[in-house]
């Protein structure tokens, strides 16, 4: 009801006019011209009219739309002169991404002997790292042993009495939490490995399977550590384990006998997911086998969903008053006030007084993150066209980000160099709105950075020596790296890097109105300040790459503890 009820209202064209739309908009079209070796706004903007055109159909991965997104990356990249570095000689690496799900048909689950039906008395449960769930099952007569409550870190389990059983939980505690999205259900803090850790052949948890197990998604095939085969089974179904009801059991009580059989399928998508990578070979010989990563992501989130297409000045306007954060803000429409309506259709009148209104229904993702993109190739583009740096510089276009970061998950599991030979990366996720009025400390020479001393505190004192004596000094806002505000650290490219021991700083100038909105367009991106954004981070890696020693890595129990994500 409140979709219908702000379409309505986006829609209507109020009576006010005057002269201007919006103070930071560009011209809607720009026609492509060569790129310079220099690093300028003007070649910035010449790529991304290309990169967030209608056209890609907001490049989601798995799409003709982040086809054609990475076919110009691989095109930009063979031009400067950049080696393949994906797989087979060429420039992409493709990941293990489609539909998966698992084959009710062959998939077993049996009680003593007696087969329960997969899809309704059970199901797999989703692949998970963080319980160490996945893989394949194939169990024979396997003793269950109960174990308490999924996730409950009172309950110690011997691993003398679980090691090769199957350890039978109840559904494990939720809380409610709330955050920008609003309020929802999740499952609360506690030991979710607690099975695996002593040794347990798989596990079962008493839920319901169709509401809270495994069901098909598109994702990347699991491939989980040391992980156990887990499962959803129903309380009906689960009366069957033991000889008196689970209500009253104790940690450690055998029951029943199972036999499990069951594997996840992946459905391969009709056009691949891939990653784009290219290398400048370094200049010394002794260091050129050592790289300095630089990446961004290729994707985005594709086309508006829904039977309701927003007009996009009306969209703007009521962002700019009521969501100045794009998609990370959640607005009731019952508790707009009408000095607020007032304001929003004043800003609509702007725009009716110069042009008509106008359906959108791509989502560009010109800040998220063709800005990234475009910047990446333009410091490509400096270097490849200046000296050569002492180490090789690896570009990394990453697939999948808002799929959850699986393209960068993909490549540092699947490496298309030697992870050790790394001694630095650097990750760029909307680098083209950071005035001052579309975030908070923003201004035209700010970056928004984070990481940079969580894994070694030498690469942040190596970033802000090179700024104090930088002819372009930049003003570093770390603001956002000292809160966990919208849990911004985990939600980009960098933490795969972090995860693996990897010294790794996240570049942005943030989020704006736009974010994950239809009205993320190449008009509304600050070309000037990506452009000085893009050289300072050019000097940064040309500074890591030419540096005689490597950076010095903090010890394990120095990094900081949430740098991982929970991975």
């Amino acid at each position: 009801m409140q979709r219908a009820l702000l379409a309505t209202l986006l829609l209507a064209t109020p009576l006010a006019a005057q002269q201007t739309v919006w103070p930071d908009e560009g011209p809607a079209t720009w026609a492509p011209r060569p790129t310079e070796p220099a690093i300028t706004a003007n070649d910035l903007r010449t790529r991304l009219y290309q990169y967030a055109d209608d056209s890609m159909m907001g490049r989601e991965a798995g799409t003709y739309g982040n086809i054609k997104a990475t076919d110009y990356i691989a095109r930009e990249f063979k031009r400067l002169g950049l080696v393949p570095a994906g797989e087979n000689g060429s420039y992409f690496q493709e990941l293990g991404y489609g539909q998966l799900g698992y084959d009710q048909a062959r998939s077993v689950l049996t009680v003593q002997g007696a087969p329960l039906t997969a899809g309704t008395d059970w199901s797999p449960l989703s692949p998970s790292s963080g319980a160490r769930v996945g893989g394949t099952a194939d169990l024979k007569g396997a003793t269950v042993v109960f174990g308490g409550r999924f996730g409950d870190s009172t309950t110690v389990l011997d691993p003398a009495s679980v090691r090769g059983k199957v350890v039978v939980f109840t559904e494990p505690a939720t809380i409610e939490v709330r955050t920008n999205f609003g309020t929802r259900q999740m499952q609360a803090p506690g030991n979710y490995t607690a099975a695996a850790d002593a040794g347990a052949a798989g596990l079962l948890v008493i839920m319901t399977p169709q509401a809270n197990a495994f069901r098909s998604r598109t994702g990347l095939m699991p491939t989980v550590a040391n992980g156990i085969p887990g499962a959803a089974i129903a309380p009906s179904a689960a009366a069957r384990l033991f000889s008196q009801p689970i209500e009253g059991l104790a940690v450690g009580t055998t029951g029943a006998s199972i036999d499990a059989r069951w594997s996840y399928d992946l459905t391969p998508l009709e056009y691949p997911t891939r990653n784009v990578l290219g290398i400048l070979p370094g200049s010394d010989p002794k260091l050129r086998g050592q790289f300095v990563v630089i990446g961004a992501h290729n994707d985005h989130v594709g086309m508006v969903r829904g039977s309701v297409r927003p007009e996009h000045d009306s969209l703007r306007a009521f962002n700019t008053v009521l969501r100045p954060q794009g998609a990370n803000d959640r607005v009731a429409l019952d508790a707009v006030t009408p000095a607020q309506w007032a304001e929003i259709n004043a800003l609509i009148a702007k725009a009716r007084a110069i042009r008509p209104a106008s359906m959108d229904s791509v989502n560009n993702g010109a800040d998220d993150d063709g800005s990234g993109t475009t910047v990446l190739l333009e410091i490509a583009e400096r270097l490849a066209s200046g000296e050569r740096p002492a180490r090789s510089i690896l570009f990394n276009s990453h697939a999948a980000e808002e799929k959850g970061l699986l393209g960068s998950a993909w490549w540092t599991e699947h490496p298309t160099v030697p992870l050790d030979s790394i001694v630095a990366a650097i990750n760029m996720d909307m680098l083209g709105k950071g005035r001052v009025t579309d975030v908070k400390f923003g201004g035209p020479n700010t970056v928004q950075m984070l990481g940079s001393r969580r894994v070694s505190a030498e690469y942040g004192d190596v970033i802000d020596s090179l700024n104090a004596v930088r002819s372009e000094p930049m003003v570093i806002d770390y603001s956002w790296d000292r809160t966990n505000r919208l849990n911004r650290f985990c939600r980009s490219d960098q933490v795969s890097y972090i995860r693996k021991g990897i010294p790794t700083t996240y570049f942005s100038t943030g989020y704006s109105r736009d974010y994950h909105q239809p009205t993320d367009e190449p008009r509304y991106i600050n070309y000037d300040q990506s452009a000085r954004v893009a050289r300072f981070i050019h000097d940064i890696a040309l500074t890591v790459a030419n540096r005689p020693d490597r950076l010095e890595i903090l010890p394990l129990d120095q990094q900081d503890p949430e740098a991982r994500c929970g991975g």
